[in-house]
């Protein structure tokens, strides 16, 4: 599988670091859910652009000790790599602050597209930051799209509505429609679609999507295909940092889904995964392995079988 967009530096601000410290952490929505993939034991490709600069270098590193295959990483001359601040404000709550403006990865347009190499995988992850960063990084996202879908490639979208960024609702919800997973926050439904009721969100979307995941928080996330939906509520753990917690989510949902297991499990693993990532600091540098997910899943096992025996079950008559 390949993620198309961005990867970013994480600067943090943490109140226990003290003032003299600064903590390092790796972010990007498209770069976390390719890490996550790769550490769920999916062949996984980033695809994006960085500067020439010591921050690109650093995430580079990253990128390539977490397994992400970084061939298909860039070097755009005279721009920066981006970045941003993660200022902890005390009880899980955080400040974001972005320096993206300009990037290397905002500069990426249709010409940076290997239409060949789309056409040759399994899955195609893009994103809606990387729709809302520049209107050529959007036209470089649905250049890609067009590739996949044209050659039957798996296309996954995580909604990713971030109005600050000059997000047009209109054009998140198109490309969403065209996708066959989805994945969205309960906030990022409600605001593209006007619900998160699952059953409506699928309606909504149309006959290409047949899985669409919700997350919502420290409550249930949800899944509707068109047989059934499920419900996993998530691990309980103590908040440390819940960014990039829905890109684990995504990172493990579709690398499950890649080596056949079953929604209702790759959901559980998902949500898992996600949980863990929580209760830990550094943003994509929190991530779990793929045993320790798949060991503390098995660990919920009793009280998701629980969860999903009494979820709703959707007939595509429905």
């Amino acid at each position: 599988m390949a993620a198309f967009g961005e990867g970013l530096l994480e600067v943090g601000i943490e109140p226990e670091l003290g003032s003299e410290v600064l903590g390092r952490g790796f972010g990007g929505d498209a770069a976390n859910v390719a890490v996550m993939a790769a550490l769920s034991g999916v062949r996984s490709y980033l695809l994006t652009q960085i500067g020439d600069d010591a921050v690109g270098r650093l995430l580079v590193e990253f990128w390539t000790e977490r397994g992400v295959d970084v061939s298909r990483v860039a070097v755009r001359e005279q721009a920066p790599t981006g970045l941003y601040i993660n200022e902890g404000l005390g009880f899980g709550a955080h400040n974001f602050e972005y320096y993206r403006s300009g990037s290397a990865a905002s500069r990426l347009d249709p010409d940076d597209v290997d239409h060949d190499f789309i056409r040759g995988l399994d899955l195609l992850h893009v994103t809606g930051i990387t729709l809302s960063i520049s209107d050529s990084a959007a036209a470089a996202a649905r250049s890609a799209i067009d590739s996949a879908r044209a050659a039957g490639v798996t296309v996954a979208f995580d909604v990713n509505f971030r109005p600050p960024l000059g997000a047009d609702p209109e054009e998140i919800l198109a490309i969403a429609r065209l996708a066959d997973v989805v994945l969205l926050a309960q906030a990022d439904a409600e605001a593209v679609i006007g619900t998160s009721e699952p059953e409506k969100v699928l309606a909504a979307l149309g006959p290409t999507p047949g899985e669409v995941v919700v997350t919502r928080g420290a409550s249930p996330a949800l899944l509707v295909t068109r047989e059934a939906a499920f419900s996993v509520k998530p691990p309980a753990v103590e908040l440390r940092n819940a960014a990039g917690a829905g890109d684990a989510v995504a990172g493990t949902y579709l690398a499950s889904r890649l080596q056949g297991v079953a929604p209702a499990e790759a959901l559980v693993r998902a949500v898992v995964a996600g949980s863990l990532s929580c209760g830990r600091s550094g943003c994509a540098r929190s991530y779990p392995s793929a045993e320790e997910v798949v060991r503390r899943a098995r660990e919920s096992a009793p009280a998701i079988e629980a969860d999903l025996r009494r979820s709703a079950v959707v007939t595509s008559d429905e």
